[in-house]
């Protein structure tokens, strides 16, 4: 049901007076607890109602409530993002078996990384890019990797990927709209 709108959702459901409809985008980190799900109200949801989506929501991770009109744009980042980061920790190990560390050690090691890196940027509210620099050291490995890795335009990459995954979801939506 990505893109699909509340208002499509409501003509739909034309039968049903005032139906009450959040619109939500969880992720498959619910799972384990640690879902970030985003969701928007539709108008005739209460803010009491809101109160009860959110407590449920917050129990399987975090909950975010946005405007509508943004929930494609956030669904790009939390419905689509682990999808991203299972690919980085994927490649990551196939490069520690590159050099010789066996896979499901490798696969170990960089998710927990991940899971730290997460970890250390919600808890210590510094910029990605500043956490960044503090592990570069002059002339050293880490500097030469990043180098290697802006080189080949993952920034870029990513960017695409987020704006990509937006396009589709209005797409969806649109296809889905009749």
């Amino acid at each position: 049901m990505a893109g699909i709108s509340i208002d499509v959702i409501e003509k739909h459901f034309y039968f049903i007076p005032q139906l009450k409809i959040i619109r939500s985008m969880p992720n498959t980190p619910m799972q384990v607890g640690e879902g970030c799900t985003v969701f928007s109200p539709g108008r005739y949801v209460t803010q009491h109602d809101v109160e009860k989506i959110n407590t449920i929501l917050n129990s399987l991770g975090t909950a975010q409530e946005v405007p509508e009109k943004m929930i494609n744009a956030f669904s790009a980042i939390t419905g689509c993002g682990p999808a991203y980061i299972y690919t980085i920790i994927d490649a990551l190990a196939d490069g520690g078996v590159k050099q010789g560390i066996p896979k499901q050690t490798a696969l170990q090691v960089a998710a927990q990384m991940i899971y730290g890196t997460a970890k250390t940027v919600l808890e210590t509210g510094k910029h990605p890019a500043v956490l960044r620099d503090e592990v570069c050291s002059p002339g050293g490995a880490t500097i030469a990797a990043v180098h290697e890795l802006e080189k080949g335009g993952i920034r870029n990459i990513f960017i695409n990927a987020v704006e990509k995954a937006t396009v589709r979801s209005e797409e969806l939506g649109q296809s889905n709209a009749d």
